[in-house]
């Protein structure tokens, strides 16, 4: 690797990745970018089994994407400032490349 992209940084960075790369978990991080939810409002916004989402959550939290803090009574989640680029930046991309759904004449923007 080079100075630039340390081995280490390099494997911090497709754990971050890979773990964004499941639509539900992205979806959850996308979820709390502007605002805060607890696992119970995420689950319901889901639509996902409640235990289903807290593996989701927990593993969001340890690679670093999610933070969390103590609301009161209970636990509520956020995006980490570093990934909100990073996701805002991957889904404008996906928005321009993707193929339209069938059916409509969408075209990708460019």
């Amino acid at each position: 690797m080079t100075d630039e992209f340390p081995a280490e940084a390099v494997e911090a960075a497709a754990a971050i990745l890979q773990a964004l790369a499941l639509p539900l978990r992205l979806r959850i991080v996308v979820d709390v970018i502007d605002r805060e939810a607890s696992a119970d409002e995420l689950a319901e916004r889901m639509g996902a089994n409640y235990r289903t989402l807290a593996q989701h959550l927990r593993h969001l939290r340890i690679v670093g994407v999610l933070q969390r803090r103590r609301h009161g009574n209970r636990v509520v989640y956020r995006a980490a400032p570093f990934v909100v680029g990073l996701v805002r930046e991957a889904v404008a991309a996906a928005r321009t490349t993707a193929d339209p759904p069938q059916g409509t004449s969408a075209r990708p923007r460019h």
